[in-house]
């Protein structure tokens, strides 16, 4: 597979010096860095504080002409890797060489666009889940997160072919990436395979995504490898200035299951956990947002995660909910935002306040 992979690489490379020498439009190159800070209070049976979503990262993105262009994400400090008792600042670097949990790099990939066709090869998002992955990382609020968005390492190396029609109106994409499911990106030989449908039908704005995500099997099974279906069906609905966000999911989020295992012929039983992969049950997305001007929005957002009889044991269904004021001082641009939340969420039995800002620096390069 690491064959075929350097082989689109090179081909990919030979098109662009190809491109380079046809057409030179296009060229810019421009670095954003993103500083968000938050604090949040966790209000509950055990209070807490946490630095919400702090984060700072860098955007780096250009083109060499009208067909060839790249990015380059870093995500260089989590508020959430200075706090606790495994606080650990250096986590995002430490977790570069594995394919199960999020590092420094989040994605570096390259575009060949040719027509309505484009070709992406390099680390990118898995083309999975609903609206909620088209916000940027440092935009969401975790707190009114679905685990699917919190727990599953969506960054994988691997390649993508998308075509959107004439009209501009569909892309579809089929999508081939290393799994999340695998401890090294390579090296576990477990795979990811992902459709995709994006539209753009005036106020209907529908995503929807089949992906089979490969994972290891039962280890108290025969089976060396299994896979999980992630069905992703996102509904967004434009009108004027309000907006409606309803996506649905068929996963609970990314953990460990707990099967039943038979010890011996005496019906002697025990639970014991399989291999990391999706947990059953479905999860529902809304949004509703309001922007009674350009300096300000106003959201109210939750999740529904529900489980299984048979498995609620581990994990009950849940909910979150919450009411978001977004704040953009300054005139005519967006860089700036200022943010508060309160929410409420009924498996910690807990509200959460949170108040930040974000502040978007982009300098062009040439």
């Amino acid at each position: 597979m690491k064959k075929y992979l350097l082989s689109i690489a090179a081909l990919l490379l030979g098109l662009l010096a190809h491109s380079q020498e046809a057409d030179d439009l296009g060229n810019y190159a421009e670095l954003s860095v993103v500083a968000r800070l938050d604090l949040n209070p966790v209000f509950g049976s055990e209070p807490e504080f946490t630095l919400g979503n702090s984060s700072i990262y860098t955007y780096f993105t250009g083109s060499a002409s009208e067909h060839f262009s790249w990015t380059l994400q870093n995500h260089w400090f989590s508020g959430y890797s200075f706090l606790g008792e495994d606080a650990d600042p250096f986590e995002q670097f430490k977790g570069l060489g594995y394919s199960n949990t999020t590092n420094f790099i989040d994605m570096a990939y390259v575009d060949l666009s040719f027509g309505g066709w484009t070709f992406t090869l390099g680390k990118q998002c898995i083309t999975t889940d609903g609206h909620e992955y088209d916000a940027d990382d440092w935009d969401v609020y975790t707190g009114l997160a679905t685990p699917l968005w919190n727990d599953l390492a969506c960054y994988q190396w691997g390649g993508t072919v998308a075509y959107t029609t004439p009209s501009e109106m569909s892309t579809f994409s089929l999508q081939m990436t290393t799994s999340p499911f695998g401890e090294r990106p390579f090296g576990s030989g477990l795979w990811s395979w992902s459709a995709q449908w994006i539209g753009q039908y005036d106020w209907f704005l529908p995503t929807w995504s089949f992906s089979v995500l490969g994972r290891e099997g039962n280890p108290y099974g025969s089976t060396p490898r299994d896979y999980d279906f992630l069905v992703s069906l996102g509904n967004a609905f434009d009108f004027d200035d309000w907006s409606i966000c309803l996506d649905w999911s068929n996963t609970a989020g990314v953990g460990y299951e707990h099967n039943l295992v038979v010890l011996d012929r005496l019906t002697t039983f025990e639970y014991a956990p399989s291999s990391y992969g999706l947990l059953k049950g479905s999860t529902f997305h809304g949004r509703v947002d309001y922007a009674p001007s350009e300096r300000w929005n106003l959201a109210l957002q939750g999740n529904y995660i529900y489980r299984p009889e048979d498995v609620k044991e581990w994990i009950p269904s849940w909910w979150n909910a919450g009411a978001i004021a977004e704040f953009f001082p300054l005139r005519d641009s967006d860089a700036l935002r200022l943010h508060a939340y309160v929410a409420y969420d009924s498996l910690l039995e807990a509200f959460s306040f949170n108040v930040g800002a974000r502040y978007d620096l982009t300098f062009n390069l040439w």
